[in-house]
């Protein structure tokens, strides 16, 4: 089951806006869980097979089986409760998703700098806790946001879009006209949006090591900021349950270094930006919400 698609279907953003809109938070919160839970139980399914091994390469090689199901369990299970925030969020209006989401005095003065110098920038991102939520909530916030996103095969996807494009967000699917796009948006002083931590479902992207094992993976932040001389700024979504929000940080500003020909400059900045993604993967792997395989190779999990 790819639950991406469960939950982004048109039908279950409908229910959601209705949830958010009509349910308690508290019954809302224990629905999703309960039904995350029971997804969780069935250990052998495809989702919880290509959770456990993304979560093994996470975890490293001294994780017990027991660990890495556990940590599977978790992160489920947080997707469950981050997709009620959001379907909440959108049910409430724009004051509920500044009320949701904070910013760390780093990101804020990143922003400011950009905005002052009214440099474009490449904004790299991977997929840890509520990255759907963050992103609205910038956008409502006058951040505006052009968002490079592989196309979404599911009914939901106009509805999505529609969402997307009132909170302020400009989606560009990755297609042939979306580097150019792309280009214009950074010269133009604007931010560039994209993931780095999800395999190309074309096949596309270089292998580059992560977590000590090659992963193809994209690389075209890495092109546009080459191309644009803009640099790559790497943020990510953190949850925080002692007062349950959510913090977006911006922890790493990062200006391409230029090694030999134009490749080597595209691999090395692309393990460069990666390393630091992998750090923050590594401090919270329970809200790292990755739900295809990111890996070729089989993993070894034993699924008992």
């Amino acid at each position: 089951m790819d639950l991406r698609k469960v939950f982004n279907s048109a039908g279950a953003l409908r229910f959601g806006h209705w949830l958010g809109r009509t349910m308690p938070a508290g019954l809302g919160f224990r629905l999703a869980d309960g039904f995350t839970r029971g997804l969780a139980r069935r250990r052998d399914s495809e989702l919880m097979r290509i959770l456990q091994v993304n979560m093994r390469m996470a975890l490293g090689p001294d994780a017990s089986d027991e660990q890495v199901y556990a940590t599977a369990r978790a992160a489920l299970r947080h997707a469950g409760m981050s997709y009620f925030d959001l379907y909440h969020a959108l049910g409430a209006g724009p004051e509920a998703f500044l009320a949701a989401v904070g910013s760390t005095p780093l990101t804020d003065y990143y922003l400011d700098r950009l905005a002052r110098e009214k440099q474009g920038a490449v904004v790299v991102t991977v997929h840890m806790s509520n990255f759907d939520l963050a992103g609205l909530a910038f956008a409502y916030r006058g951040l505006y946001l052009n968002v490079l996103a592989y196309a979404n095969p599911t009914s939901g996807y106009d509805l999505q879009n529609k969402i997307r494009l009132k909170g302020g967000i400009n989606l560009m699917p990755i297609d042939v006209g979306a580097l150019r796009k792309s280009l214009e948006a950074l010269r133009a002083g604007q931010l560039v949006v994209t993931g780095i931590d999800r395999p190309d479902p074309f096949g596309a992207g270089e292998m580059l090591p992560f977590f000590g094992r090659p992963a193809r993976l994209p690389v075209g932040h890495v092109r546009l900021a080459l191309q644009t001389d803009s640099p790559v700024l790497v943020a990510h979504c953190e949850y925080r349950p002692t007062d349950r929000s959510y913090t977006v940080h911006l922890s790493r500003w990062l200006e391409m270094e230029h090694v030999g020909s134009r490749q080597e400059n595209i691999l090395h900045n692309a393990r460069r930006v990666l390393a630091v993604g992998e750090e923050l993967i590594a401090a919270r792997p329970e809200q790292w919400l990755m739900f295809y395989r990111v890996w070729e190779e089989p993993v070894e999990t034993s699924g008992q």
